[in-house]
């Protein structure tokens, strides 16, 4: 195998790519600053809002990088083509990352550079997800550079919940270069205080400053993925959406999502989608430490259990009802007790959990399935344990 031309079609690709951003970001008015070549090998880390961050990335940096993306890539038509064009860190979602950091260790002392998005997924409500201490673990392992760079207006091009993406302005911007040396000198956790501070972003912060509008289609559409909690009667799983709408259908709530991502309605309680997702996922979780009985906390027909196997392909081993309890789900004549489970995540809009089961890597989906709150139950699980 020619590894050496594998690696300069990697690099024309990306150089070509790259020289494509203004013209592919056109729409949404990107702009960014950049970084000129430098004389050791870095970590980029970003927050993470949209699909086409990598391609912000890549405006801003004129070195090739490899890049960390999610494995469950593999399985849509653009995977294979990505493996092909620039040789992704594939990483399994909703599971440990041991792997991955392996690969990026021996990218980075191979003296590639390699960009990282450590939340891991988007945010639905806006905000940064602050990180623990492993990507700092990572960069201090590896014994780069690293290199901050913060994403802003992105979360109302493409809401993690929404079914259609918006157009409206989105920059970057590189925050800081810390050298070698300055990962060396600082400890783990003031590391990773400043990729906090660095990358952090609260899109209704910004928006309510900028009041920038996002123009598209459908805007509500898929609120419901998100938004589990009537903020008026308390019912779970009651909204419904179409066109730029959403309804209660047990208390009869309604009102609109507007082009500048603002929630208008008579009555309600919330005006964005950060407030009222932080209050729906906060009561969701009071809901589960309350719960008494023997009975599931959660219950939803109609969905899909399917297993990856270590070639990347699903099989699908049970459709029909799931069941959320406080300490285990079950599926069929299946039971995933949570003290076994070692990761877990959500995709596609919060419509599918993925999670791994002694080293078995599952998913559970359907139409109508909201996965939050089985996220959620094992949060709540881990933080009681």
């Amino acid at each position: 195998m020619d590894k050496g031309r594998f690696k300069l079609r990697y690099k024309l690709i990306y150089k070509t790519v790259r020289s494509l951003v203004p013209l592919i970001l056109h729409k949404y008015g990107f702009r960014t600053d950049r970084i000129s070549k430098r004389d050791e090998p870095y970590i980029v880390v970003a927050n993470h809002l949209t699909e086409v961050d990598m391609l912000m990335l890549a405006g801003a940096f004129s070195e090739h990088m490899y890049f960390v993306a999610g494995e469950h890539l593999l399985r849509t038509k653009a995977g294979p083509k990505m493996k092909w064009a620039q040789d992704p860190v594939f990483t399994f979602k909703g599971a440990p990352s041991i792997d991955t950091m392996r690969e990026v260790i021996r990218k980075i002392k191979a003296g590639h550079n390699v960009m990282i998005f450590p939340e891991g997924s988007r945010s639905f409500n806006g905000e940064t997800i602050k990180l623990g201490n492993g990507i700092a673990k990572l960069v201090k392992m590896a014994g780069c550079a690293l290199v901050t760079y913060h994403i802003e207006g992105g979360y109302f091009v493409a809401p993690r919940w929404a079914y259609t993406t918006r157009t409206g302005p989105m920059k970057g911007n590189i925050v800081n270069v810390y050298s070698s040396e300055d990962v060396r000198n600082l400890s783990r956790e003031e590391l990773t205080d400043c990729i906090n501070r660095d990358i952090y972003e609260n899109a209704y912060v910004t928006q309510r400053r900028n009041m920038y509008t996002y123009k598209g289609k459908r805007l509500a559409e898929g609120l419901e993925n998100y938004l589990v909690k009537c903020s008026r009667c308390g019912a779970f799983d009651s909204m419904v959406t179409e066109d730029d709408r959403f309804r209660c259908t047990k208390c009869g709530q309604s009102g609109r999502y507007t082009p500048e991502g603002f929630l208008e309605g008579d009555g309600l309680r919330f005006d964005s989608v950060y407030d009222w997702g932080i209050w729906s996922e906060e009561e969701t979780c009071k809901y589960i430490r309350e719960f008494e009985g023997e009975g599931p906390v959660f219950s939803d027909e109609d969905v899909v259990l399917y297993e990856v196997l270590p070639d990347h392909s699903r099989i699908d081993l049970i459709s029909g009802e799931v069941k959320g309890y406080r300490d285990r789900f079950e599926a069929g004549a299946e039971v995933f007790a949570f003290e076994d489970i070692s990761g877990m995540d959500m995709l596609y809009f919060g419509k599918t959990l993925v999670f791994t089961y002694k080293k078995r890597h599952l998913a559970i989906t359907g139409e109508h399935y909201h996965a939050i709150k089985y996220q959620k139950l094992f949060d709540t699980y881990l933080s009681i344990k």
